[in-house]
């Protein structure tokens, strides 16, 4: 039953990148010969999905073929607890969509690396702080000042405080 699930999960993944990368393609290109454009990084992204969910398709498909025994019961414990960390997972991801036109980039993405790291039960105060923080310098770098793509700012006073790092 885990396999045949993760086989639709990775499945849907890789119908959902296909679908993705497709609309990627009709983003406009850039005038300016010196940017890159607004396409280049959802499709290289959208290509590793792609790359990685056919991968994951074809290792799930092989062990269900190689699993002709049936399975002694296993503990549901585990299993409910990632279920709910994949719901929980889910309802961040939301949140942090809806919510990055309003609060900007820069503090969204903060909090939601460190929520996310909380839901996988990450304790160590050093990881909580330094990943978000170095991932966030790393991401701003990359996509502000060496590619020039224009990140959510955020409105009213976070509008402000985005300001002070733009």
């Amino acid at each position: 039953m885990k396999v045949r699930s993760e086989i639709i999960i990775s499945g849907i993944i890789l119908l959902v990148a296909c679908f993705l990368f497709y609309v990627a393609s009709t983003f406009p290109q850039s005038r300016m010969a010196d940017q890159v454009g607004p396409a280049l990084w959802p499709k290289i992204i959208l290509l590793l999905i792609i790359i990685l969910s056919v991968t994951l398709l074809i290792q799930f498909v092989i062990q269900s073929l190689k699993e002709k025994k049936a399975r002694p019961k296993e503990d549901l414990s585990a299993e409910k607890e990632g279920f709910r960390m994949l719901i929980l997972t889910v309802i961040l991801s939301l949140l942090y969509g809806f919510g990055v036109s309003y609060v900007g980039f820069l503090l969204s993405i903060l909090v939601f690396q460190t929520l996310f790291l909380l839901i996988l039960k990450v304790t160590k105060i050093p990881v909580l702080v330094l990943y978000p923080l170095s991932l966030t310098v790393v991401i701003y770098a990359i996509f502000i000042k060496v590619l020039y793509i224009p990140l959510p700012r955020g409105t009213g006073i976070f509008l402000t405080i985005s300001r002070l790092f733009y």
